[in-house]
């Protein structure tokens, strides 16, 4: 992984719904996305939001989380030198723009 690309905020500031309430910087809006499924694991290459393609340069970071009996697959991407991060919830199949990360 490229040194320059690390951003410590793709994971470590994420919101916690229990112990914030509302959260204003949270997008949650339903995207789609072009991924490849391989091996069990997801590598997501572009997703379209608002009707513009975003092509996927490096996941940053990818981690799961389990709520309730869906397990979320979350990602840190960056697309044009924007960092975004989509998750994919497994019980839905809806893929999602979290937030973008500053």
């Amino acid at each position: 992984m490229n040194q320059n690309s690390f951003s410590p905020k793709a994971r470590w500031d994420r919101f916690e719904p229990g112990k914030y309430g509302f959260n204003p910087d949270a997008l949650n809006e339903r995207i789609e996305v072009l991924a490849n499924f391989k091996h069990a694991k997801i590598f997501p290459k572009s997703f379209t939001w608002h009707s513009k393609e975003y092509v996927i340069e490096t996941i940053t970071y990818n981690w799961q989380e389990r709520i309730g009996q869906a397990l979320i697959s979350y990602f840190s991407v960056l697309c044009a030198g924007q960092m975004y991060q989509i998750s994919f919830d497994n019980s839905t199949f809806r893929w999602q723009i979290d937030k973008l990360i500053q």
